[in-house]
């Protein structure tokens, strides 16, 4: 066979789509070289090479056809909330040159952000189309689900495991496959039919008769504004009823991900290790309202609220938790908040920041999104008003750091570069805080989930060491 390039020029095609006639390609595209996130929807003549923009402007991420070929789906938004809003589910109708927001009536994020170290990005299509209906998975509170939508808009849930999270799926008319898990049993393969669903793979049962696992239990507490916050905790399976134990505070990146029923190996060894851990979805998450996600220029402030409130929480209801043995550590958005947090309290004991951002300035300039992202989620263009970055970078405040701190980055990690490790460091170091950095070679943003193995183990082990130090060394004083 052979094989010919059918578009050229200074762009970026994002994602693309045959039509069932095997006529035409439905592709999406970018080609601002300062805004990619503004995507153009275009329709091409596989034979006479005809190529039409049908729309221009979105932020889109998958395309796909109707099973009639008469309509082109899309998942993406209009941005408005800027970076932060919802993924919603398009039609653009061929015939009527016409495009028609499909869940307009669902405050809910058309993708998978759930976060999971045991596998990548979700690889599954974001919708499937059958007959007159689109199937997509939800990010819904702390768990994602299959919903459907209908051409005129109907929307509603198709398919919700309890206490389960659903990761991939296809759909036909008599049999839906997916794949499911949840805090103590990772990913298997599951079929629903006849309104009942089975697993019909063990891929799995060695590795959970072989190791102790935690499951997790669910809390939400009401935030000093009135906002409920969901919450888990996972404990020791052999944990002594009068033993107080020391505890993690563990947060999400993004910071538009949650946290939710999935299974976390990286949790699980805290657990055998002694350690409590605690997660929530604080303000700026997914899975809930718009509202709820944006939290655009207002990084450190109601997100890092609910962190402390979830702290004075679940302290006062698990007698168990130790008050005065608590660590904290997180990734992307979940480093930079590590970092605010110990600039900003002297609550915990240790700390460990990965992947983090502690300098908006230089993150601006020196990372993949930093340009457009800093602008939309902080407000930061350095050379217009310093002041902005300054604000919300927590090395301006180091001189509060008491906690000693781990820093871990991957060195080809362009996301949040590896300036970021290093200028906190260094800054940790200069005002005579207890610090530690370890920095991977070869590995990039997603070291803890897509890591060589041996990098992965080294991280893990790393990080326990760190929080036995200062978090068990005083039990044993």
């Amino acid at each position: 066979g052979e094989y010919r390039q059918l578009t050229d020029g200074d762009i970026n095609v994002v994602d693309a789509s045959i039509s069932p006639d095997g006529k035409y390609i439905a592709y999406l595209v970018s080609g601002e070289e300062l805004k990619p996130y503004l995507i153009d929807l275009h329709l091409l003549n596989i034979e006479s090479g005809e190529d039409i923009t049908l729309l221009k402007g979105y932020t889109a991420w998958n395309v796909g056809w109707s099973p009639d070929g008469r309509n082109i789906l899309f998942v993406g938004h209009e941005r408005p909330r800027g970076l932060t809003s919802h993924n919603r589910l398009y039609l653009y109708s061929l015939k009527n040159d016409e495009v028609k927001c499909l869940t307009k009536s669902l405050d809910k994020n058309v993708a998978n952000t759930l976060n999971c170290d045991t596998r990548g990005p979700s690889c599954s299509p974001r919708f499937k189309p059958l007959d007159r209906e689109i199937y997509f998975i939800v990010t819904n509170g702390g768990y994602t689900s299959i919903y459907r939508a209908d051409y005129e808009g109907e929307v509603e849930e198709y398919l919700k495991i309890d206490k389960y999270s659903i990761d991939e799926f296809d759909v036909s008319r008599d049999l839906t496959v997916f794949t499911a898990m949840t805090f103590d049993k990772p990913k298997e393969l599951y079929i629903y039919m006849d309104g009942m669903y089975k697993k019909v793979t063990n891929f799995n049962d060695m590795f959970i008769k072989r190791f102790s696992l935690s499951s997790a239990e669910h809390f939400r507490f009401r935030a000093s504004d009135g906002v409920d916050i969901d919450g888990w905790i996972m404990k020791p399976l052999n944990l002594d009823g009068d033993k107080k134990i020391p505890w993690i505070l563990y947060i999400h990146g993004g910071p538009k991900t949650i946290f939710g029923y999935s299974f976390m190996e990286e949790f699980q060894l805290y657990i055998n290790k002694g350690y409590g851990v605690v997660f929530i979805n604080p303000r700026g998450s997914d899975g809930y309202t718009e509202e709820f996600a944006d939290i655009r220029k207002h990084y450190g402030e109601r997100d890092y609220q609910d962190l402390m409130e979830a702290v004075d929480y679940v302290t006062k209801k698990y007698s168990f938790l130790d008050s005065s043995r608590i660590g904290v550590a997180g990734g992307s958005y979940g480093g930079f908040m590590t970092n605010w947090i110990v600039t900003h309290t002297d609550k915990f004991k240790a700390a460990v920041t990965m992947r983090s951002i502690c300098n908006w300035i230089s993150f601006y300039g020196t990372t993949d999104i930093g340009f457009y992202f800093a602008e939309d989620q902080i407000g930061c263009i350095p050379w217009r008003d310093p002041s902005k970055c300054m604000e919300k970078s927590p090395i301006f405040y180091v001189e509060n750091v008491k906690t000693p701190t781990l820093i871990i980055h991957s060195i080809e990690d362009y996301r949040c570069w590896l300036d970021q490790a290093l200028e906190f460091f260094t800054a940790l170091k200069m005002v005579g805080v207890e610090t530690k950095m370890a920095l991977f070679p070869k590995e990039n943003h997603d070291l803890s989930r897509t890591g060589k193995p041996k990098h992965r183990v080294e991280r893990l082990k790393t990080i326990v060491e760190w929080f036995d130090k200062y978090l068990k060394a005083v039990e044993e004083k």
